[in-house]
């Protein structure tokens, strides 16, 4: 083939071109210190590449998932713990109205603090977090969850919804805790479930209503008894005479104490019971003259502490000649008691336990997880690092031998452009 100056000329310049292309592309590698600036540079490394860059994408946002659950977990933890700290203190001022030291006023002073206590306690329960969500709403984060009708009644506006945040490819990590089941499904000793609103209601009504009434009915003797049924159906209490102790049962329909006199007579405690003449008022004696208890009534239809009790028990000791012995006794159903408000009040303090350990156990899976997620990521940005980084030295030494190629050729090209017919007349 035969090659014209003018052709061989061409084909140098192309080949010079194509040089100085690649010396820029080590050039822009070295500048930039990446080794793949497109995808022609290494087609199966920059899809590796595209990959890497999706999953350190994903690992990314599931680290600012487990940061943004464990921000709520932790803000729930401290609504728990404030929660807790309210009802120990709750305990505290039941124990303390229950002194028959304090009259009317210094019980009202306590039941004020506990009706301050219901407010505290609904607004927890209206918590929100930084974004504005209700903790406590179930699914329904933009819905208050709480709030009180014009009869004081607080109501629950949320669902039984337990709102989650994805934490890997399979993992949801549960971030609140329905308001329904923390504050309005308390169990109690008998596995009823109540609410913790309704239990400070209660607390209030019995440490007001604690200085009309007595835990136990005690006499000596004698004993006139009468009663006020607006609950007519089953009444219970317990009887104790110098013969021992006896559970009484009678259905009470109104104003008749007939049913209780037959009931008390066949307890078989050592104590006789008549109605006196007015047909309303019981005379309990007993047998040995020596000392009678009532105590643990339960009358049906009470479940809670009255404001005002609707049904009790008036008992006012007497001598021998029917002259009144110290002070009428009234004996409140069992609800109405304030020390017997501290069983649930120690059940809802359990119940917020369980809570709280629930959410450190998952505080602490989120640890873990962000353990994890950070591990993964390095791992990540390693390979991708192995794939994307360049080799300075390498490319350095490349550049410089592809300079070195590129002089020569350009030098031998000189060299040869410059040969023709006169060169050889000389």
């Amino acid at each position: 083939m035969k090659i014209s100056s003018k052709l061989f000329n061409q084909q140098q310049l192309k080949q010079f071109s194509s040089t100085t292309e690649e010396l820029q592309d080590i050039q822009n590698k070295i500048s930039t210190g990446q080794n793949i600036l497109k995808a022609s540079d290494d087609p199966v490394g920059a899809v590796e590449l595209s990959g890497l860059d999706v999953v350190k994408k994903q690992i990314e946002q599931y680290e600012r998932n487990v940061k943004s659950a464990s921000n709520r977990l932790s803000l729930l933890d401290k609504n728990l713990e404030n929660l807790s700290s309210i009802m120990i203190r709750t305990q505290e001022l039941i124990i303390q109205a229950s002194s028959d030291t304090l009259g009317a006023t210094d019980r009202e002073s306590i039941a004020l603090e506990v009706d301050e206590m219901k407010k505290e306690i609904m607004n927890i329960g209206n918590t929100q977090d930084a974004n504005g969500s209700f903790l406590f709403s179930g699914f329904k984060t933009k819905q208050q969850p709480f709030t009180e009708d014009l009869s004081g009644k607080i109501i629950y506006n949320g669902d039984r919804g337990i709102s989650s945040l994805s934490i890997s490819e399979s993992r949801m990590m549960k971030t609140t805790l329905d308001g329904g089941t923390l504050f309005q499904a308390i169990k109690d000793k008998n596995g009823n479930s109540i609410s913790l609103f309704t239990m400070i209601e209660d607390i209030s009504n019995s440490i007001r209503t604690a200085t009309g009434g007595v835990e136990t009915v005690q006499a000596t003797g004698k004993a006139e008894l009468t009663f006020q049924n607006l609950n007519p159906g089953s009444w219970s209490f317990d009887l104790t005479g110098n013969l021992g102790t006896k559970t009484i049962t009678a259905e009470i329909t109104g104003e008749d104490p007939s049913e209780f006199v037959e009931q008390i007579n066949l307890s078989s405690v050592g104590i006789v019971a008549s109605i006196n003449e007015d047909g309303k008022t019981i005379t309990l004696s007993d047998t040995t003259n020596g000392p009678m208890k009532i105590e643990n009534l339960s009358i049906y239809g009470i479940n809670a502490a009255q404001k005002e009790p609707s049904s009790f028990f008036n008992v006012q000791p007497i001598d021998g000649a029917g002259n009144n012995i110290g002070k009428l006794q009234k004996l409140y159903d069992n609800n109405q008691l304030p020390s017997k408000q501290i069983d649930n009040v120690q059940s809802t303090q359990l119940h917020i336990a369980n809570k709280i350990g629930e959410v450190g156990a998952r505080t602490n899976s989120l640890t873990r997880q962000s353990d994890a997620l950070a591990n993964r990521r390095l791992a990540v940005e390693r390979d991708v690092s192995e794939l994307k980084e360049a080799d300075l030295a390498a490319l350095v030494t490349e550049l410089q031998s592809k300079m070195t190629s590129m002089q020569a050729s350009q030098q031998s090209f000189v060299k040869i452009s410059q040969l023709n017919l006169f060169d050889y007349l000389r």
